[in-house]
């Protein structure tokens, strides 16, 4: 990195540019290993949390999934309940916050989800696993 720039030395910030572009690395990694519907599910919140709608309820997620895998030309058949479950196992990963809800007996429990990373390294992954996906 010095190099690149033309620095004569290493300081603190070359030290944590380094570091964050590892991090940013090993998510990519580890987005790469998940299934399609997986990445399909992080592309619909990183696209909602930069429209500003997150955190969103499982069923606004259900409703935008549906749209991107029908962008992708994939088949969106599932149901809430599936939807729930694979964003459970998102959070579980760590890649997705979750927060429970309770309104009360007029607006019941629920839980909304957001993106527990920045939304660029998810686009960004999802659009170099679509280009080696097509080669």
């Amino acid at each position: 990195m010095t190099k690149k720039r033309g620095d004569d030395g290493i300081d603190d910030s070359h030290i944590v540019e380094a570091q964050d572009l590892v991090q940013c690395g090993r998510l990519r990694n580890r987005i790469r290993d998940q299934t399609q519907h997986a990445h399909l599910l992080l592309k619909t919140l990183a696209s909602l949390e930069q429209r500003g709608a997150t955190p969103a309820r499982s069923k606004t997620i259900k409703t935008w999934y549906e749209r991107v895998t029908n962008a992708h030309a994939v088949d969106s058949r599932t149901t809430l309940k599936s939807i729930q479950k694979h964003l459970s196992d998102l959070h579980k990963l760590g890649f997705l916050q979750r927060t429970n809800r309770n309104r009360g007996e007029s607006g019941g429990r629920y839980d909304e989800y957001d993106l527990d990373l920045a939304p660029e390294i998810v686009l960004d992954s999802s659009d170099e696993i679509e280009t080696e996906r097509d080669r």
